[in-house]
């Protein structure tokens, strides 16, 4: 009978959508989770600004680029760690020298975006032009920390390729060989990087550049994208749940 079946259809369409708010909740209690949907938005207000060249969407781009840039304080903290981490225990001397850079690189970026907030805040009297140059002299530090991880994501997809022969187990009950979930996360993070990486190459460019509509679009296009990939990898689907 075909009610029995609707019935059922509607209880699962109803325990998935719980499920999302549950996962959407914790992945919302974290640094991560929001400064990636931050982000998102973000770039979709460049995109849009781009698009229409609406000052709205221009004024929603400033109020977010500088919102994201005080999650920023600390994160030097982590990084140390990061990087301490490496030395320490990475066993893979590629891997160990291209996540030091990548690490490292953020580290030296982060230090730098303080000096841009503090220029938006009038903190730091800049010429316009002394800001395009602050601005641009900083987002080197990006395409510094993006090209070492692109390497290391590259060679572990080839690495991978072959796979291997045994499987483990994922708490939602998948399985998976470890060369395989490795291969899926190398092509989801150079998707990411590739993206990043038009980004920080937009963002090197002159102010007069980057405000002309069509380059502001495809660089709000390749950071929507990007911001899209970091909240699939980063999001909380394998959580345990009170449902």
């Amino acid at each position: 009978h075909p009610v029995p079946f609707r019935r059922m259809a509607a209880v699962l369409d109803v325990q998935t959508l719980k499920r999302l708010w549950l996962q959407a909740v914790l992945f919302q209690d974290t640094l991560v989770g929001r400064d990636k949907t931050t982000r998102l938005f973000q770039y979709l207000a460049r995109f849009l600004s781009g698009a229409t060249g609406r000052e709205v969407f221009q004024n929603l781009l400033a109020a977010l680029a500088l919102s994201r840039k005080t999650l920023r304080f600390g994160r030097q903290l982590r990084l140390a760690r990061n990087i301490r981490d490496y030395c320490r225990h990475e066993q893979d001397s590629f891997d160990k020298v291209t996540s030091v850079l990548e690490d490292g690189s953020f580290f030296v970026y982060c230090f730098w975006d303080h000096a841009c907030f503090a220029q938006r805040i009038r903190l730091l009297p800049l010429s316009p032009e002394g800001t395009d140059i602050l601005d641009r002299f900083t987002e080197v530090f990006w395409i510094t920390e993006i090209v070492p991880g692109m390497f290391r994501e590259i060679r572990a997809y080839f690495r991978n390729l072959g796979g291997g022969s045994s499987s483990v187990v994922a708490l939602n009950g998948s399985s998976a060989k470890p060369s395989d979930a490795r291969r899926n996360r190398a092509k989801q993070l150079i998707l990411k990087l590739c993206c990043d990486l038009v980004c920080a190459l937009y963002f090197v460019q002159r102010a007069a550049w980057r405000n002309q509509r069509v380059p502001k679009a495809v660089c709000g296009i390749c950071g929507a994208i990007a911001s899209v990939v970091s909240i699939h990898m980063n999001w909380p689907r394998d959580a345990v749940l009170d449902l």
